[in-house]
């Protein structure tokens, strides 16, 4: 509505002219009112809890306070500033109304980990002639921590090494005959490990299943830096950030398979700052809500520097796992003084984005660098002396080349 169409309308003053006017206030007094309106509220945020792990739903409830003179209806929606980092409902609708408060609620789901800033929210409201509308943008603190998904892992070649008190043990068989823990569905085990009654009663092979004499010892090394070996090092920055959420992810599945399997872990994050962790007195999740804030540089502190000084943590019942972005022939001499202190040496290389198990193979067109390359050939003569090397391709899953390192 122009200023010419109200002065048009009262030079030529009419029945036509005068609904024209009398809508034009309507709507000039709507705006205000809205205006006002708009401006008094009052949002306050609720999570349905402080921490998720990445890929499940959080839900916020908006809560709306000050009331309306009239009916207004509102979209409302939150602003996340990493926007790609999240999914979730666009917006959602909302009447307000002066009876009562009004409440609101969103989904959102979140595909990386870390600390996320959920307290700013944008609300629009427009007329019902879709004249005008508003949008106002309400900020209280407000914040959830996304923890990293979890790395389903089957198997891991750990070394049971580490005598439990009480026990008998050989370092042939690690399985103690006499602690029977249950039964578990038949994976080509040995024919004399069927339970055969079970196996009738249930309709399907089931085996025993025994407690151990000893566990396994680990000590993980999780590598987010780039290495100095590393000539390209603008393309790496940016392979490194996919990198991170893989070894994250990995890690975290790797702790989480030695709880269950009774071991003992310790973890060093190698990122900006050196993190150690041991599971003394700490569930796995604590390691999740460590690892959710982990962060990486191209500039931080090299693994071989801190492999080096931690050779006397190493003992004869120690089985080193080290997972990293790029590593090269320098690291050669430091896994040889590792193993020389330990009992066996893992090493996990991922420096593509690994296939995920449940799709199928493509072609693949992946090119290692040459160093990554020469290490890899010189795997088979490091596993004579117990030093385990795997280069995970982009047609590769992470849990295929587990189970196969475990069958060997």
């Amino acid at each position: 509505m122009t200023a010419v169409s109200i002065c048009w309308s009262i030079l030529f003053f009419n029945a036509y002219s005068a609904t024209f006017l009398t809508l034009s206030a309507i709507v000039w007094l709507y705006y205000c009112i809205t205006r006002a309106t708009i401006r008094k509220l009052v949002i306050s945020r609720s999570p349905d809890r402080e921490r998720l792990f990445s890929g499940e739903s959080l839900t916020v409830e908006y809560t709306i306070e000050g009331g309306s003179l009239v009916s207004l209806n509102c979209t409302i929606f939150p602003v996340i500033r990493a926007e790609r980092e999240y999914l979730g409902s666009e917006e959602s609708s909302v009447i307000l109304s002066s009876d009562n408060n009004s409440v609101v609620e969103t989904r959102l789901t979140f595909r990386k980990r870390g600390k996320k800033d959920i307290s700013r929210v944008v609300l629009i409201s427009r007329d019902p002639l879709r004249f005008f509308s508003h949008t106002a943008t309400y900020s209280a603190v407000e914040s959830v921590l996304v923890l990293p998904r979890v790395l389903n892992l089957d198997s891991f070649p750990l070394r049971l090494r580490e005598l439990l008190p009480g026990k008998r043990s050989d370092f042939q068989l690690m399985e103690d005959p006499v602690d029977f823990k249950g039964i578990k569905e038949y994976e080509r085990e040995p024919l004399n490990r069927i339970h055969w009654n079970a196996s009738a009663r249930l309709g399907k092979l089931m085996s025993k299943e025994f407690g151990y004499t000893a566990v396994s010892k680990t000590l993980l090394y999780l590598d987010l830096n780039l290495s100095k070996e590393i000539f390209a090092r603008d393309v790496w920055e940016k392979i490194r950030i996919d990198y991170e959420e893989i070894a994250v992810q990995l890690a975290l599945g790797l702790v989480r398979f030695s709880y269950e399997t009774g071991g003992s872990i310790g973890l060093v994050v190698v990122g900006e700052k050196i993190l150690r962790l041991s599971d003394s007195g700490r569930d796995w999740t604590d390691f999740a809500e460590a690892l959710s804030e982990s962060k990486g540089s191209d500039q931080g502190p090299q693994l071989p520097d801190v492999l080096e000084g931690d050779l006397e943590r190493f003992d004869p019942s120690t089985t080193v796992v080290i997972v990293s972005l790029y590593l090269g022939e320098e690291i050669l001499p430091h896994l040889l003084k590792a193993r020389s202190h330990s009992s066996r040496v893992v090493v996990i290389i991922v420096p593509f984005n690994p296939r995920e198990p449940w799709t199928k193979r493509t072609i693949s067109y992946q090119m290692l660098p040459r160093t990554i390359e020469e290490l890899r050939r010189r795997a088979a003569l490091l596993e004579q002396e117990q030093i385990i090397v795997r280069v995970i391709g982009d047609n590769q899953s992470i849990q295929e080349v587990l189970i196969d390192l475990e069958n060997r």
